[in-house]
C-alpha cells in the first residue's frame, strides 16, 4: 500500500504542476519575450561603439566594459565603481530599515481585526496616496541647515547650530528611500505573517521562552519566505532609484543611475549605458533567482 500511496502522491504532485504551468504558461511566456529581447538587445549595444555622428557601430568591442572597470587610476577606480558600489550599501541600508520598520507594525496588524486594523493600515499607507515627487519635495523641505527638522531644534535650547545628520546627503536619501519602499516590506511581512499559526507562540510563551527568543526562533523562520521576498521588493528598486538622490543629495555624491543617465545624455553613450546597466540586471537576476528557490510550488498556489 506505501508504494501505492507513494505512486499516487507522485501523480498528484505532477498534476499540480501541470496545472499550474498550463494557468502560468501564456503569461510567463509573454513576459519571458518581453524580458529576453530587450535584454538580448542590451548585451547586443553594450558591445557596440559610438562613432562621432552619434551613430551605433556594430561591432565587438570590449572597451566599454573596460572603462567601467579600468580608470586613469588603475583598475576599479572609476566613477562607475564608486557609485555602484555606494548604490550597494545604499541599498543594503535602505532594505535593514524597512525590515526593523516594518516587522513590528506588521505584526500588531495581525493581532488587530475589524475597525482597528483599517485604522492603523489606513494611518500607515495614507502618506502613499500622493504621488513620488510630492513626497520628495516634503523631504526636501524637511532637510538642510533651514530645513524644518534643524530650525525645530534650533528653537529649543536643545542644539546651538543644525546638526548635520539632517543635513542633505546619504542619510537623507536612505530615510527617504526607507519611506518610500515601506510599504512594500509591511504588505510583504504582512502576508507571511498571517499565515502563520499562533498557537505556535502560545506554546513557547508556556515553555518559558522570552519575546526576543520567540521572534528569533519562532516568528521569523515562519515568516523567512514574506521577509526574502520584501527584501528583493526593497533593494532591486532602491539600487537603481534615481529620482531621490537628484533631489536630496545636493551633488554631493551620484547614485549608480544618475551617473549612467549623465553619460547617455550629455555624451549619447548608449553603449556605456547599456554595460553598466546590466551590472544592476545582475544584483536583480540573484535576487529572484533566491525568491523563487525559497518558494515552494504549495506556497504558489
Amino acid at each position: 500500500m506505501s508504494a501505492i500511496h507513494k505512486l499516487g502522491d507522485a501523480f498528484e504532485r505532477r498534476g499540480k504542476r501541470a496545472k499550474l504551468a498550463l494557468m502560468a504558461g501564456p503569461g510567463v511566456g509573454w513576459l519571458l519575450t518581453l524580458i529576453l529581447v530587450p535584454m538580448a538587445f542590451l548585451v547586443t549595444v553594450s558591445f557596440a561603439e559610438i562613432n562621432s555622428s552619434y551613430d551605433v557601430v556594430w561591432s565587438f568591442s570590449v572597451s566599454n566594459y573596460r572603462e567601467l572597470f579600468v580608470g586613469e587610476s588603475g583598475l576599479l577606480q572609476t566613477p562607475f565603481i564608486d557609485s555602484f558600489l555606494l548604490s550597494l550599501r545604499i541599498a543594503a541600508a535602505t532594505t535593514f530599515l524597512t525590515v526593523v520598520l516594518a516587522y513590528p507594525v506588521a505584526y500588531l496588524l495581525t493581532r488587530l481585526s475589524g475597525r482597528r486594523f483599517k485604522l492603523v493600515l489606513f494611518a500607515v499607507l495614507v502618506p502613499f496616496f500622493t504621488i513620488f515627487i510630492v513626497r520628495i519635495y516634503s523631504w526636501l523641505s524637511l532637510f538642510g541647515s533651514q530645513g524644518l527638522l534643524n530650525s525645530a531644534l534650533l528653537a529649543t535650547p536643545l542644539v546651538s547650530e543644525p546638526l548635520g545628520i539632517f543635513e542633505y546627503g546619504i542619510v537623507a536619501v536612505i530615510i527617504s528611500l526607507t519611506h518610500a519602499f515601506f510599504p512594500y516590506m509591511l504588505l510583504t511581512l504582512y502576508s507571511s505573517l498571517e499565515g502563520i499559526d499562533y498557537g505556535v507562540i502560545e506554546a513557547s510563551r508556556d515553555l518559558g521562552a522570552s519575546r526576543l527568543e520567540i521572534a528569533k526562533d519562532v516568528v521569523i523562520p515562519l515568516s523567512a519566505q514574506g521577509l526574502i521576498t520584501g527584501c528583493v521588493f526593497v533593494f532591486v528598486p532602491a539600487l537603481g532609484t534615481f529620482i531621490t538622490p537628484q533631489f536630496l543629495a545636493r551633488g554631493k555624491f551620484t547614485m549608480i543611475a544618475e551617473v549612467l543617465t549623465a553619460r547617455i545624455n550629455e555624451l549619447y553613450a548608449i553603449n556605456y549605458g547599456a554595460a553598466g546597466s546590466l551590472f544592476l540586471i545582475i544584483p536583480t537576476v540573484i535576487a529572484f533567482a533566491i525568491v523563487m528557490r525559497t518558494t515552494s510550488l504549495e506556497a504558489m498556489g
